[in-house]
């Protein structure tokens, strides 16, 4: 049965177009078709989504009066227009300002409370939260923080830290103290990258950092209070998932306990960087993403085992609902696993869906799945619009979107008569099923793509062939496994199953190793944002559009996808400086010279992804000894033996770090600010981690301070004839995640710099 809209959203307009007879007739029959078939729950959805994302994007925040009083006369216009035209516009309009209006509630709902710069300081509270890494350190949760020696004014209500010094672990509930070194959550390790800071934020998470010694359990500074109902239901949430993580663990040790784990309660913090990394290059990462396929599977799996029950009672399948009562229990089990995974935006996308499925059921409803995508993203967009920013919601949307979209497309146009071919009667269901994956794979790996290269720059080639290898292993082994290993749990009866489980792990990642070694990711490098526009438009018109016009999407989606490496990358910066002003590199005949012969791994890999797989060119060691010349003395003498444009750092150890740049400029990042005078009467760039309250070189050469970069956080800079031309990671800081970079803790009040090279970019 073909699903058509509301006949009362049908518009007029259609039959107008048909009657043209020019040679634009079968693009406006199109368009006809698509007006008539306007889906406003669809639209609402995107509507939402967008608006939500724009508020985000913006460098100010508007009035809320102000949204709400254009919302107002939106909805006013569409009651009393009394034209179904107006559906078409009052539906888009109404939605991206009602996800505005979200946005703008749920920051003021969340006000984290940032810390403003890094302190040392003695710090007490509850613990709320633990997990347990890879090499057994402990990191806590804590929230109701006591502070001193000092008291910080701005103090976070809850932070972050890691214990590296073996302890005994102190328990969720219970009050942990010791000194701390914080920090504020860092920003963008790129311009345009992901923004750790802004998620914090809306994690409620103001700091985090690592004990300077063993912490110890006991009584905090102050009073931290009673616990308030939902306070005391997480904690015991918490809880209750260390003790299946503890329980999987004890019967898997290992990466296989780990990854069970990360499977069940969402704990991916134990699983070993080196498989996580695995996963990802062979297109495998999804697995440990609790989304719909995992969902679907605990969910199918209990709903069909139920249903197999009752058939050992015919008496009861010809007299009751069976199938009522499996999906109930289906409910349940879904709910369960929802609460205890730790209801992510991915988990709660196919909870939703997969939740309107099953009451779909019990009210003899057909359900209709694009629109239950759409109920979920609006469910989720109201409650939480900041999730449309992460590559989470993103990644998962489009995926689940285009899934149905192309089951749909291929249900209407591939499925009539093909029961009656002999070809697919001579398909077996092992056939089909491998054929199903395939599609899948390709459906999914094709809408996930965009966003893939748009966050992490990369994208797995070989993940249709881990796919195929992998899910069977997947869906018939791990996930059943586990599901039975939860249900016995109680019972003291997990050890079979999750040995089940923890050999089906063994397999996944034997296939993805395998794949790995086959070939790695894709590197593209940061990809426009113009490029990035083009492909999710594809992807929105595929997904939308009913008539010939999705054929367009596609053809846009796919033809985007090699321009991202063949079209010659605009802007690509000559020098990047991160967010501390630790690091310095140069960007040169595709390697990132740094002035640091180990630099962060986390950070460095993103300037690596980030420049299309740059390799790295570390500093050289000047054989100049330290104090035997004058300041002055010693950079002239580094600067009279340095090449034209080279580029590799020459390093005195703990003194400064010297490099040639393009058209015979040359950075000096200095670490001893006895260097600093001398640095800026003879370079042209200088950088300097210290937060020194110095504006500017006299001599008219650049200064980059860590002061400077607290308010912008890191800097690409493009070397240009008329001087450098500097992209900041921080565009503004007044928005609510970003104030904290102009707090003066002296002042107590926002103070923003004035910056003479930020200036002339604006």
């Amino acid at each position: 049965m073909r699903v058509g809209p509301d006949p009362g959203v049908r518009l007029t307009v259609g039959a107008r177009w048909r009657g043209t007879t020019s040679w634009m007739r079968p693009i406006r029959s199109a368009f006809a078709d698509e007006i008539e078939e306007v889906q406003p729950l669809t639209w609402l959805a995107l509507a939402l989504i967008l608006g939500a994302g724009a508020w985000f994007t913006l460098h100010n925040t508007p009035p809320l009066p102000v949204t709400l009083l254009v919302l107002c006369l939106v909805l006013l216009v569409s009651r009393w227009s009394g034209l179904n035209w107006m559906l078409a516009v009052m539906v888009p309009v109404g939605g991206f300002v009602a996800g505005m209006i979200a946005a703008d509630l749920e920051t003021r709902r969340v006000g984290t409370v940032v810390l403003d710069s890094p302190v040392t300081a003695q710090i007490g509270g509850r613990v709320v939260g633990r997990d347990r890494d890879h090499r057994g350190r402990w990191r806590y949760t804590i929230d109701r923080l006591d502070t001193s020696d000092p008291e910080i004014r701005r103090a976070p209500t809850r932070i972050r830290l890691v214990a590296a010094v073996r302890h005994a672990p102190v328990a969720i509930g219970q009050v942990i103290s010791g000194r701390a070194r914080l920090r504020p959550p860092s920003g963008p390790a790129l311009p345009g990258g992901y923004d750790f800071s802004f998620h914090a934020y809306f994690q409620r998470l103001g700091a985090h950092g690592y004990f300077l010694g063993r912490p110890g359990a006991g009584p905090s500074a102050g009073k931290a209070g009673d616990w308030r109902p939902w306070q005391a239901f997480g904690v015991r949430l918490a809880g209750l998932r260390e003790t299946i993580a503890t329980r999987i663990r004890t019967v898997l040790p290992g990466e296989a306990g780990s990854l069970a784990v990360a499977l069940t309660v969402a704990d991916r913090r134990g699983v070993d960087p080196g498989a996580i990394e695995t996963l990802r290059v062979s297109g495998l990462a999804h697995v440990l993403a609790i989304s719909g396929l995992h969902m679907a599977l605990v969910a199918g799996t209990f709903f069909w085992f139920v249903r197999g029950a009752f058939c050992l009672f015919p008496g009861i399948v010809q007299h009751r609902p069976v199938k009522k009562y499996a999906a109930l229990g289906a409910l349940a089990v879904a709910t369960a696993y929802l609460v205890i995974s730790g209801a992510s935006v991915s988990t709660r996308r196919a909870f939703i869906m997969l939740a309107i499925m099953l009451i779909a059921v019990l009210v003899d409803r057909r359900a209709l799945t694009l629109r239950n995508v759409a109920i979920a993203a609006i469910v989720i967009v109201v409650l939480t619009p900041s999730a449309v920013t992460g590559p989470g919601f993103q990644m998962s949307f489009a995926a689940t979107a285009m899934l149905v979209a192309g089951y749909g497309l291929w249900q209407r146009h591939g499925s009539n008569g093909a029961a009656d071919r002999p070809v697919r009667r001579m398909l077996g269901s092992v056939a089909l099923f491998f054929l199903g994956l395939c599609l899948t794979s390709l459906v999914a790996g094709l809408a996930t793509a965009p966003f893939a290269l748009f966050h992490f720059n990369r994208i797995a080639t070989l993940g249709l062939v881990a796919n195929l290898l992998a899910m069977p292993v997947v869906t018939f082994l791990v996930m059943p496994a586990g599901l039975l290993s939860m249900l016995a749990m109680p019972f003291g009866w997990e050890r079979g199953p999750l040995i089940v489980m923890g050999k089906g792990l063994e397999m996944v990642m034997a296939i993805a190793r395998h794949v790995e070694s086959l070939g790695g990711a894709l590197v593209s490098g940061q990809i426009g944002s113009g490029l990035f526009a083009v492909m999710v438009a594809g992807i929105v018109v595929f997904v939308f559009c009913r008539s010939r016009l999705r054929l367009l999407g596609l053809a846009m989606l796919i033809g985007a996808l090699p321009a991202v490496w063949l079209l010659p990358a605009s802007g690509r910066p000559d020098l990047l400086i991160s967010e501390d002003g630790r690091m310095v590199g140069i960007v040169n005949d595709g390697a990132i010279a740094t002035n640091q012969r180990r630099p962060p791994e986390f950070i460095f890999r993103q300037w690596r992804h980030g420049l299309g797989d740059a390799g790295h060119q570390p500093p050289v060691a000047t054989p100049l000894a330290a104090g035997t010349l004058t300041p002055h003395q010693t950079i002239r003498a580094i600067l009279a033996d340095l090449q034209p444009g080279e580029a590799t750092f020459r390093c005195l150890e703990k003194q400064f770090c010297l490099a040639g740049l393009p058209g015979g400029q040359s950075i000096i990042s200095v670490e001893d600010l006895a260097f600093l005078g001398a640095a800026c009467d003879q370079a042209d760039l200088v950088v300097t981690a210290r937060p020194i309250t110095m504006a500017r070189c006299y001599s008219g050469a650049m200064l980059v301070t860590g002061r400077m970069l607290r308010q912008t956080g890191s800097l690409q800079l493009v070397l240009e004839e008329d001087g450098p031309r500097v992209r900041s990671a921080i565009s503004d800081t007044n928005r609510p995640w970003t104030r904290h970079r102009i707090y003066d803790w002296r002042s107590r009040g926002f103070m923003p710099l004035s910056i003479d090279w930020m200036e002339d970019d604006q």
